[in-house]
């Protein structure tokens, strides 16, 4: 009697959960992690920084304007004629230059008509003529030739030391030009000046320009 009053506390069976229950079983929230707040203002920051240098980059590449280079590329003379008298030295000959023009920047340059002169020593201009006005694309080189130039000492106010050149068989002589034109790149417009400065020595014997150097 006493056996079967006796209750059972441990079960008999042991179930374990089936497939479908594990799968299917409660599922644990758990809170999404955010970024912190100031992970995304150095990103924006850094993005920011990044665009400012390449838009810093480009403008200096496209937007900066330099002025025109000029130089001459080859002079002769022609109609030559000197006297070296001491009482009346005297020369006169016409000089034909090729000049070249080169526009380096990201616009066309647009120059009017221009001056060239012709400086013997530190006498004064002994001749000067005009360059056609032209344009010049970007990214382009232009050359000009046949500027003639007629040379006289009749322009000089002193002829000291003529004479003693003239004897020597030759002249130093320089080629001076100012191109003053305007530039457009990207809608954006600006005045330019181009100098050319050339130093060369007239033979006069040879009738021919010797040691052509441009700065």
């Amino acid at each position: 009697m006493a056996d079967e009053d006796r209750m059972t506390l441990a079960p008999t069976e042991i179930y374990g959960r089936s497939d479908e229950e594990q799968q299917n079983g409660p599922r644990i929230w758990r809170p999404k992690k955010e970024e912190p707040p100031g992970n995304c203002i150095v990103y924006s920051l850094t993005i920011i920084v990044i665009v400012f240098a390449v838009c810093l980059i480009l403008s200096l590449i496209f937007l900066r304007i330099s002025k025109p280079e000029i130089e001459t590329v080859s002079i002769s003379t022609r109609d030559l004629i000197f006297g070296s008298n001491s009482t009346n030295p005297y020369f006169n000959a016409t000089l034909v230059s090729d000049i070249s023009i080169r526009n380096s920047n990201f616009g066309a340059f647009e120059f009017g008509d221009s001056s060239l002169r012709i400086v013997y020593a530190d006498h004064g201009v002994v001749g000067e003529t005009t360059i056609g006005g032209r344009r010049v694309e970007a990214h382009k080189t232009v050359r000009v030739t046949g500027i003639e130039a007629e040379i006289g000492s009749f322009r000089l106010l002193n002829r000291r030391g003529l004479d003693s050149d003239l004897r020597s068989g030759f002249l130093e002589l320089t080629s001076v030009a100012e191109i003053r034109g305007r530039i457009k790149v990207m809608g954006r417009r600006q005045w330019k000046v181009g100098v050319m400065s050339c130093t060369m020595r007239l033979n006069l014997n040879g009738q021919f320009i010797q040691n052509l150097l441009c700065d």
